[in-house]
């Protein structure tokens, strides 16, 4: 059983508030009291914030839970013990066991999947979890964690439907993941995340470029963390095991995170972020023809990974999808300052865009060759270098096209 088919065609019927959740989880006994959480929020890099995250408070010795969010081709890896995703007969047995519960308190897909994420950290006696929040901060599930720590990568446009119009909003909602008296660890002091942090009278900031500094550096496909300082703790020149120049704000983030947390070991932490991978991110999944997939899906993250993917990569092509209610054509127009060529798919998430409003808009945008992909399958047969950006859904199908075809 998948807990997506309980909720096919409800996916966006959300009415945000906390009642739910808190009220199903006091229900059960508030599994989430029996182990400390650090939560991650934010617009982009929350996912690679974890894998860093995750990784180096393993490499530490401790037994980590790990709730991911999206996932991208099985539900299961949204759940994960030291890295490993929850066996598929697991996830069935706990979504029966749970959907009474779910029922009564009428509980959203993400609370309900939040939920699942506590009771399966309790039962194997997690020593931390770390937790993906799903959307802004002020309402979301994660929230009702037993946080010790909160990290927040930046904030930029992105679920306008829900977090507000304006950026300035946007961060005003994400920084109400904030906990009084626990250290919310900012990964940005741009306008306007750090400055509403002061607007709203935080005392417990830790932010990056003010109070912990670090630089980074791209050699080839490498990317490495240069200079980085918090208090009394440095280190220099630790490679990545995720690519781009941006890796580097969320590795540092993680550091500063784990080390109020445990007392980091040099050895340990350059090994845990060497090792870090987390799909979907600047991913390699095949060398020759080079195809590159990353989940980006807004235009700041989009920009970020098409300038550097423009770089680092002569002749690449881009291989670009949108959901509907994203940003999308903002993203396209980001492409075609880099490109006059585009490969164009549909995704079958109901939320994707049809490749004819695609194709619409990039004529619009003057491509002069908009190639159509009926389905992200044939990207396998292009004998070309991509790069495959839009939405980690695509990502999913990407690879998921490959596992169940002859390719």
């Amino acid at each position: 059983m998948k807990l997506w088919d309980i909720y096919k065609g409800k996916e966006n019927k959300i009415i945000p508030t906390l009642d739910r959740i808190k009220s199903a989880v006091k229900y059960i006994g508030n599994p989430q009291k029996d182990f400390p959480s650090i939560l991650i929020g934010g617009t982009n890099g929350k996912g690679s914030t974890c894998a860093f995250l995750e990784k180096i408070l393993r490499y530490h010795g401790f037994k980590t839970g790990w709730f991911v969010s999206p996932h991208l081709v099985e539900e299961n890896e949204r759940w994960r013990i030291n890295g490993t995703p929850m066996e598929k007969e697991i996830l069935t047995a706990y979504i029966k066991d749970l959907r009474k519960i779910a029922e009564r308190f009428e509980l959203t897909y993400f609370e309900f999947a939040t939920l699942i994420a506590l009771v399966y950290f309790k039962d194997n006696g997690v020593d931390i979890a770390v937790m993906e929040v799903g959307m802004g901060g002020r309402w979301d599930a994660t929230k009702v964690a037993n946080t010790v720590a909160i990290g927040i990568t930046n904030a930029e446009r992105d679920h306008t439907r829900w977090l507000g119009k304006t950026v300035e909003e946007i961060a005003q909602e994400k920084l109400q993941l904030y906990v009084k008296g626990k250290p919310l660890v900012l990964g940005s002091c741009r306008y306007p995340l750090y400055t509403k942090a002061l607007e709203l009278g935080y005392k417990d900031l830790i932010t990056a470029g003010i109070d912990f500094t670090y630089k980074s550096e791209i050699k080839g496909v490498r990317t490495l963390l240069v200079d980085y300082v918090f208090s009394d703790f440095n280190i220099n020149k630790a490679e990545l095991g995720l690519m781009g120049k941006w890796q580097a704000d969320n590795a540092a983030l993680a550091i500063t995170l784990s080390s109020l947390f445990v007392e980091l070991n040099k050895k340990l932490l350059f090994s845990a972020l060497s090792e870090t991978r987390w799909e979907g991110r600047m991913e390699i999944v095949r060398e020759k023809p080079l195809l590159l997939v990353d989940g980006s899906h807004n235009p700041y993250a989009i920009n970020k990974v098409v300038k550097e993917v423009n770089k680092l990569f002569e002749n690449i092509d881009f291989v670009f999808t949108g959901l509907s209610e994203k940003d999308w054509r903002l993203s396209m127009e980001i492409i075609r300052r880099y490109k006059d060529k585009i490969y164009l798919v549909q995704i079958s998430h109901p939320r994707g865009e049809s490749v004819k409003t695609l194709k619409e808009y990039a004529e619009k945008l003057g491509f002069r060759d908009i190639q159509l992909l009926k389905s992200p399958e044939e990207i396998w047969f292009i004998d070309r270098d991509l790069c495959a950006l839009g939405s980690l859904y695509l990502v999913g199908e990407i690879k998921e096209a490959k596992r169940f075809s002859v390719i």
